[in-house]
Formats: structure tokens, C-alpha cells, sequence
């Protein structure tokens, strides 16, 4: 073999190095165009080369070798969990030491000013044409987006399952207290008819007062259990927030623990609402503020007032957020011993409760109240700190409030205990006990089982029937449904709806400009309420010959 002229070797070699430079530039121009953070270092792990999508990945711009700047001893590095990554241990370390890729790590970056970002990060080793490990390229993946992204829709997801829960919870609690209802009108109703038989005294008048007595209270988790579901009964009339809270502060003054300071703060605040469940609120979240301070020394406010909002806004409890506009606020702070995260998670689940002998229905309550007054409850709590309540309801305009027609304001309606009424319910138990009531207050009584006989017995005793009484749910057929398609025979014939439900379709029962009777009821309401239908229709005994 010809030994090669030293000149042509040293030639070769010139041309081999201007070609790796070649290679080189048309590597780094390939770096550049990524749209990833990418950069290389040599063997110790000083930077030789970056591009400059690295820099914002990084927050500065690294320096280069000649400089001794060595990425992972330049930046701090952290697990997704929050554990420091020490710099021997990072990828390109890893990389550099055992000349295998180290792919794929998820990795947090703190740059300069403190701000987070999340990578994906990437080594691969470089090597020489020798095959000698000479550095490694390496090339992080912004995630910080897509990780935030992520968590607002686990947050999202997670409002929404304890939106849902509590829906659902709330459709069991509506189902258990009108199935409730039903079996407690024929324990009142009867109770009462029995209560009059008995000659007095008598040992069994007092027994009877027990039972009827029992039947209220039960009859009150009734209602709290619908006002949860959001399907107890609304009178709705405008209410000055501030002048209810104003009438109420001897009440609650008396409420609150001893060595508990109660302060108001009573700003103007308008709402078309109930204002019965509206006290009930109040009363239940100070309530439920005076049980927080536990027996110490403490503070409670309460504040009215009025809040815009520029966009909507969202609650962990309920699914839907509530529109831009103006609402009256409601606010109830504590300074007592706060809730844990687990805790504040259940507090408006019904019968959950953290007092001995509470029974979980106050704040249940109070959130199915504010549910169906289109309005928000937001809750912030931490363990010492205390807890705020804010309920949002929709603001109204001020207006002079027309006071309703007291419910034992006697009424004229001549002789109302006689005629025929109609008696529509598909409980069996309930429309005998409604009859035998009726039938001994004078009237004579009609029964049917649900809507299609109601017609049928309607169509045939039309001139004789002075009004109708039907439950507002029943299968087929309705109470609304059945009134309407009745008065397209007879339009002015009276009606009452009644349920166990209370006006749950209470716009669709006042439209149709039909009284409504809740479940449970006495013989004694029962009676009224139908004279008084009868007195408001005009109708007497001769209502038939009209």
C-alpha cells in the first residue's frame, strides 16, 4: 500500500472538518425551526448551542460553553408532585452518564421571576464518528397550557358530579317528602275527625292532640326536605332583604351562643321572592354560625347589599352558573372554628351534619330555597379562619309591596257547606279521608281515581259538580292538565290543586288562577279552603242552577 503524502492526509482531514461544520450548521438551523424548546451541551453538560423558543421556556437566555453555564445547575427543577429534582439526577444527566435516551419526563421548571412552566423534557446522546459520547441533544415540550387546561376541567368535572349529586339528592328528598305527605294528610285529617267525635274531656282527646302535634313537626322536615329539592311552596312578592333582616335582629340576637357578638350591616337590597323562606335562610345560616363558634367568644356578620357582576359566576354546589347582572347579596361570616375541605364537600348534603342530635336539613334548605330563587350560595371556609357565606339572588326594583289577605281573614260566602265536589287523587287513602271530611261538613262528594275517570264522571255530572279538588301529580293526567281540559267544558268551574310536592309548577298553578292546598292538611283547612273557593267563584248551593 502507498503510504498517503502528508500534504493530501492533512488536505483530507480540512475538507472531513469543513464537512462536520457543514453538518453542525444544518443541525442547529434543524433546532431552530422546531417549535419546542430544544439546545445541546457537551460531555459536562455546558450549553453549546440553544434556540429561541428555549429561552421562553427558561425565562432567560442560557450562556453558551465558554461561559460554564450548565442548564440543570442553572434553574431549579421539580417533580409534577412538587419534589426537587437534584441537578446529577436530572434527564440530560442521566443522559450523559450512561449514553442511553431518557425520554418523556415530566418535569416543573422555576424560572428567574418565580413563575412555574410544566415540559415535557427529552435527552438523546450525541456522538462522534468514533462513537465516543461527546454531549447529548436535548428538547423540552411546553405542557403548561394543556396542564392547566386539564386541571380546570378536573375542577369543572368535580363541580359538576356535586352539582348532580345534589340534584339527585334532591329529586329523592322531593320523591320521599311527597310520598311523606300523603300518608301525614290521612293521619292529620283523620286525627282531626276523630279529635271531633270525642266527648270531652277524654283521655283520647289528649292522645288525639299528640298525634296531630307529632304530624306538624313531621309535616316541618316535610317542608324542609322540599324546600332542599327546590319544590316547597313560593308566595312570591317583592322583599326588602335589609328591612326583613332589620325586623328579625331581636329574633336572631337571641339565637346566637353566649359571648357572641352579632353586627349588622344593612344596605338596601330588593328581591321578588318568598319572604317566609327568605327568613328561614337567615335564621338557618345564623344558626348554623352561632353552632361554628362552639360556645366561645366570637363575631358574626350579616350584610345586605347589592353586587354587579360583569360576567358569570360559578359555585362548587350547583351546576349552572348564575348570569351578569345585578343581585342582592346576603352574606353571613364567622369567626368560629371553620371546616375541613372533606367537610365543607358534604354541608349541603341532606341529613349530613357534624351536631350532636342536628338532623342535616338547615343548609340543605337554604341551598334548595336559593336554588329556586334563580340565586347562588358560595362558601369559603378554612380550618381557624372561620366561614363566609354570600347568597346571590336576583336583584328587583323597588316598589311598594301589596300586602296578601291574611289566611284567617274570614270570608263572605253565604252557605258554602253544601254541593257537590269533585275529589281527584290516585292515593286511595287520601281521597277517602278527603270524602269522609267533605261528606261530614255537608257537601255531597264524587271520587276518581285519576285524571281520564275525573272527565268521564265531569262530563256526566257537569251540572251538578260545584268544584273540583285534584293532586297536582297523578300518571297520565295531572291536577293542571285536568283543570284546564275540564274548564274547556265548563269554564267557570271552580278548583283547588293540593300535593304532597307543595307548588312545584306554582307559575303554571297561579297562570291558571287556581288556589293551591299543600299536603299534609287538617279536616278544619281542607273545609276552608274549599268554602273559600267557592266564596271566590260566587258559588253557593245554587251554583248548579246559576
Amino acid at each position: 500500500m502507498t503510504q498517503q503524502d502528508p500534504w493530501t492526509r492533512l488536505a483530507d482531514e480540512a475538507l472531513a472538518g469543513q464537512g462536520a461544520l457543514e453538518a453542525e450548521r444544518r443541525f442547529h438551523d434543524l433546532l431552530e425551526r422546531l417549535p419546542a424548546a430544544a439546545y445541546t451541551c457537551d460531555s459536562e453538560g455546558l450549553i453549546t448551542f440553544f434556540n429561541r423558543p428555549a429561552e421562553k421556556v427558561w425565562g432567560r437566555a442560557p450562556r453558551l460553553r465558554h461561559e460554564q453555564d450548565r442548564f440543570c445547575g442553572s434553574f431549579r427543577l421539580f417533580t409534577p408532585e412538587g419534589t426537587p429534582i437534584p441537578h446529577d439526577e436530572c434527564w440530560m444527566a442521566r443522559a450523559l452518564k450512561t449514553g442511553e435516551p431518557h425520554n418523556g419526563f415530566e418535569i416543573v421548571i422555576e424560572q428567574p421571576s418565580g413563575a412555574h412552566v410544566v415540559a415535557l423534557a427529552h435527552a438523546n446522546p450525541l456522538r462522534d464518528r468514533q462513537g465516543h459520547l461527546i454531549g447529548a441533544v436535548n428538547v423540552l415540550v411546553d405542557i403548561t397550557d394543556r396542564k392547566r387546561a386539564e386541571e380546570e376541567r378536573r375542577e369543572l368535572e368535580a363541580r359538576v358530579f356535586h352539582a348532580q349529586k345534589l340534584e339527585s339528592l334532591g329529586v329523592l328528598a322531593g320523591g320521599v317528602a311527597h310520598d311523606f305527605n300523603n300518608l301525614l294528610t290521612v293521619v292529620t285529617a283523620q286525627a282531626t275527625l276523630a279529635l271531633a267525635e270525642v266527648s270531652h274531656p277524654s283521655p283520647l282527646s289528649a292522645m288525639l292532640q299528640e298525634i296531630i302535634i307529632a304530624s306538624e313537626r313531621a309535616a316541618d322536615l316535610a317542608r324542609q326536605m322540599l324546600a332542599y329539592s327546590g319544590r316547597g311552596t313560593f308566595v312570591s312578592q317583592h322583599v326588602r332583604l335589609d328591612v326583613v333582616v332589620r325586623e328579625m335582629a331581636v329574633l336572631l340576637r337571641t339565637i346566637v351562643s353566649k359571648g357572641a357578638t352579632l353586627e349588622l350591616d344593612l344596605s338596601r337590597a330588593c328581591v321578588d321572592g318568598d319572604a317566609t323562606h327568605l327568613r328561614q335562610v337567615v335564621m338557618n345560616l345564623i344558626t348554623n354560625a352561632s353552632d361554628a363558634l362552639a360556645g366561645k367568644p366570637g363575631v358574626i356578620r350579616l350584610r345586605t347589599g347589592v353586587q354587579s357582576l360583569s360576567t358569570p359566576r360559578q359555585s362548587a354546589c350547583m351546576a349552572d352558573p348564575i348570569p351578569p347582572g345585578d343581585y342582592a347579596v346576603v352574606e353571613v361570616e364567622d369567626s368560629g372554628e371553620g371546616m375541613s375541605e372533606c367537610v365543607l364537600a358534604r354541608i349541603f348534603d341532606p341529613f349530613f351534619t357534624t351536631k350532636v342530635g342536628g338532623r342535616g336539613l338547615g343548609l340543605a334548605a337554604v341551598l334548595g330555597i336559593v336554588r329556586a330563587h334563580r340565586g347562588l350560595v358560595d362558601v369559603t371556609s378554612r380550618p381557624g379562619q372561620g366561614t363566609r357565606f354570600t347568597l346571590l339572588l336576583p336583584s328587583a326594583v323597588e316598589h311598594a309591596s301589596v300586602m296578601p289577605r291574611a289566611a284567617d281573614e274570614p270570608s263572605s260566602c253565604g252557605d258554602c257547606s253544601h254541593g257537590t265536589i269533585l275529589v281527584v287523587d290516585d292515593e286511595d287513602a287520601v281521597r277517602r279521608v278527603a270524602q269522609r271530611v267533605l261528606e261530614r261538613a255537608g257537601y255531597r262528594v264524587l271520587v276518581a281515581v285519576g285524571g281520564r275517570e275525573a272527565q268521564r264522571i265531569f262530563r256526566e255530572h257537569r251540572h251538578e259538580i260545584s268544584a273540583v279538588i285534584a293532586d297536582l301529580s297523578m300518571g297520565e293526567i295531572g291536577g293542571v292538565e285536568l283543570i284546564r281540559s275540564l274548564r274547556a267544558i265548563e269554564p267557570s268551574v271552580p278548583a283547588l290543586i293540593m300535593s304532597g310536592y307543595s307548588s312545584e309548577d306554582s307559575t303554571v298553578i297561579s297562570g291558571l288562577g287556581v288556589p293551591f292546598l299543600p299536603k299534609p292538611f287538617t279536616a278544619n283547612m281542607l273545609v276552608a279552603s274549599v268554602r273559600e273557593v267557592l266564596a271566590e267563584r260566587g258559588t253557593s248551593a245554587d251554583f248548579s242552577a246559576a
